[in-house]
């Protein structure tokens, strides 16, 4: 059932006639930014904040990006995928969101190509596909691209997972590889993929946790011989509404930091110190969501 967020979003849409609120916060957002910040900045300035908050050589780290944020960068794409590589070298791991375009998921013959189908998560992540070397996880909804030494143990069993972010996704494995997660140019309160191991990991605990994969769906790809196979996976139907900065709070330096260059808004979450931390907000019934609520919920460590 929806919402009362959403009945109220959908008579807000028919009575303006505007389509999607956040395309329309998101250009605001920047124009307002382009009239305030002109400090200009390169792939390289980008890197050197990265490396004061932790990224050095043999690093596994995970972008999330938006570069429709980068205002004044003087580069390309293709420049700040070199310049991380460069630094973390070839004992370190790059990590991107490659998850399909919506409108692919919403046909219902779609069959994943892991190969030439394109990533909605963004123009950095969409050049990081196509970058040499670099390998993908078959998963229709939440693929993963990597590059180095742990991109092919981190992309190759996705599809083998109970869900998305099971014990053998890549986002699970980079976990355990203490990855640094950096959020360039994403919401304030973003926090990233990840945090949707708490779920998988507490599904197992609490009746709250597990309703986030009610229903098992089959989903289709090419395999490497390009013939349809297909794997199952746990979903759920239900609505989800998040707001992370109820998390935000019970976090420290220890756990995440954030600097800016110009308007752009860099973030790094350091997954072996905070992720433990919310898999206990989560048994505690403190969660990423308002929708399902955890309120009707009682939690034994409360």
């Amino acid at each position: 059932m929806a919402s009362i967020y959403t009945h109220i979003s959908n008579f807000t849409k028919r009575c303006t006639g505007i389509k999607d609120f956040s395309k329309l916060r998101k250009d605001i957002h920047k124009h307002i930014g382009m009239a305030i910040y002109h400090c200009k900045y390169t792939a390289q300035d980008l890197v050197n904040v990265m490396c004061e908050m932790g990224m050095k050589r043999g690093s596994v780290i995970c972008v999330h990006s938006a570069m429709k944020e980068f205002y004044n960068y003087q580069g390309t794409a293709k420049d700040l995928i070199s310049a991380i590589i460069k630094v973390i070298g070839e004992e370190g791991t790059l990590l991107m969101p490659a998850f399909p375009r919506t409108s692919y998921l919403e046909d219902p013959n779609y069959v994943f190509n892991a190969e030439t189908d394109e990533t909605g998560a963004g123009y950095l992540a969409e050049t990081f596909r196509k970058y040499p070397g670099v390998s993908r996880s078959i998963n229709v909804r939440h693929s993963v691209c990597a590059w180095g030494k742990y991109a092919e143990w981190l992309t190759k069993d996705h599809n083998h997972c109970h869900d998305c972010w099971g014990k053998d996704s890549p986002w699970q494995r980079m976990l355990r590889l203490n990855a640094i997660v950096f959020n360039i140019g994403m919401p304030h309160a973003y926090i990233g993929t990840f945090h949707h191991c708490v779920e998988s990991v507490l599904q197992y605990e609490h009746p709250y946790w597990s309703q986030f994969f009610n229903k098992t769906v089959e989903c289709k790809y090419y395999d490497e011989n390009k013939k349809v196979s297909s794997y199952k996976e746990s979903v759920s139907d239900l609505e989800r509404r998040t707001r992370e900065s109820k998390i935000f709070k019970h976090l420290t330096d220890q756990d995440w930091q954030v600097k800016k260059v110009s308007n752009l808004e860099i973030k790094a979450f350091y997954t072996q110190h905070c992720f433990p931390k919310m898999l206990e907000l989560g048994r505690k019934g403190i969660s990423v969501y308002y929708v399902p609520s955890p309120k009707n919920y009682k939690f034994c460590c409360l």
